[in-house]
């Protein structure tokens, strides 16, 4: 069935019967323009190519209930929306990681009571952070030093290390991303260990 005279349509159709070779066919026919409209939000070629690929295999896992009038507005409209959500988490990911730290220093307040209490619970954080940041690449812990202890801006580093500013976007990104998500459950543990 598939071949170049098909239309999208008639391979959707196939699609739907269960085809995996009109859905390759719908594939290469779109994937790099709903790559380049991702890319266009995103700015990360690999962060564009996994929507590229969520949204289509998301297609492919719910072809029997998708209802696809023009498939080409469908995947670039799905590109736009994914690319715009994720341009939005990537910006709040530091911003969330600053109101997570206020969080931690107020509990850390609250629980504390006096100030050699305080000194514990600050090393314990400290030490919570740099066994956290070891599971990271060596790459991204040295760009989330030189942010967060040398206090650089991304600039700064983009030069020191004579990368580009995107890429220590995205490897800080990655830094902060992991901590928040992993720092959550330590200091819970370690705040109800000094309960």
């Amino acid at each position: 069935m598939p071949s170049n005279n098909v239309t999208d349509s008639e391979l959707f159709e196939a699609i739907i019967l269960d085809n995996e070779k009109a859905f390759n066919q719908l594939f290469e026919r779109h994937w790099f323009k709903v790559y380049s409209v991702a890319n266009k939000y995103v700015k990360d070629e690999e962060i564009a190519l996994e929507i590229a690929h969520d949204i289509f295999l998301n297609i492919w896992n719910k072809r029997h209930q998708l209802k696809i009038n023009s498939f080409k507005n469908y995947v670039t409209t799905a590109a736009s929306y994914h690319g715009i959500r994720k341009k939005q988490t990537l910006a709040g990911l530091i911003l969330q990681y600053v109101e997570d730290y206020n969080y931690v220093e107020n509990e850390i307040h609250h629980y504390a009571g006096n100030q050699g209490e305080m000194a514990l619970v600050e090393k314990d954080v400290t030490e919570t952070v740099d066994a956290l940041l070891k599971t990271l690449p060596k790459r991204c812990r040295e760009i989330y030093h030189m942010s967060r202890r040398d206090n650089l801006s991304i600039t700064e580093i983009s030069e020191k290390l004579g990368i580009s500013k995107r890429t220590v976007e995205n490897q800080l990104t990655t830094a902060l991303k992991h901590l928040r998500t992993s720092f959550k459950y330590s200091i819970i543990l370690m705040i109800i260990g000094n309960l």
